[in-house]
């Protein structure tokens, strides 16, 4: 794919942004309050949200997940794996796509576990992409207003929330979650290795 100067230009104005967001990670208590708002709105705003927890083997909440960008689009957002109301490890997540992307705006991401392999695979990777390391079906809504009880036979079952409840027709496909550490000297963050890498597919 060949891209010209122009857009290139864009694009490399979008990965400094990205860059930026990187280095402002938020501390352990902001990602913390952020999930515990997440979740009251989950279970407020999803009918059975209680029982969805309470059966999920582990949570997964990447809270304000936010999306910027012109040609090279990213949304960017951090947050923790619960394990019995434990967070057993903390998380960023990350999706770069081309294409025109117009505004800015953020969502929550909650994604359950509900099989022992899928948790264990996805706690032992150093970096697991949806769509390649595993599938995560979305969570979808009957006219009734019901939830899809098929859904919930898969192992993990994503659900995403906008300023204006949840948000259907949505992929999470290509959204990577690598671990970090907050508030910690030692914190391996892998992410501009990340956007270099995209960088490198796209314009070559």
């Amino acid at each position: 794919m060949k891209i010209t100067v122009k857009y290139l230009s864009i694009l490399t104005i979008a990965l400094a942004f990205a860059q930026s967001a990187e280095l402002n990670a938020k501390s352990m208590n902001e990602i913390d309050a952020a999930i515990e708002t997440s979740l009251t709105r989950f279970t407020t705003e999803i009918q059975g949200g209680e029982s969805f927890l309470e059966g999920a083997r582990g949570v997964l909440v990447i809270p304000r997940m936010w999306k910027a960008g012109v040609v090279l689009g990213f949304e960017f957002g951090e947050g923790a794996l619960i394990v019995d109301d434990v967070k057993v490890q903390y998380y960023k997540a990350l999706t770069t796509s081309l294409g025109i992307q117009l505004g800015v705006g953020s969502k929550d991401l909650i994604i359950l576990f509900f099989d022992d392999t899928a948790m264990d695979n996805f706690i032992y990777s150093s970096g697991w992409e949806v769509g390649v390391d595993g599938a995560v079906a979305l969570f979808t809504i009957g006219a009734a207003g019901a939830a899809d009880t098929n859904t919930f036979k898969d192992p993990i079952v994503g659900f995403v929330f906008g300023q204006k409840g949840l948000i259907a027709g949505v992929s999470m496909e290509g959204t990577k979650f690598t671990k970090i550490w907050p508030d910690s000297a030692t914190e391996i963050d892998q992410g501009q290795e990340e956007i270099e890498t995209f960088n490198e597919r796209v314009t070559d």
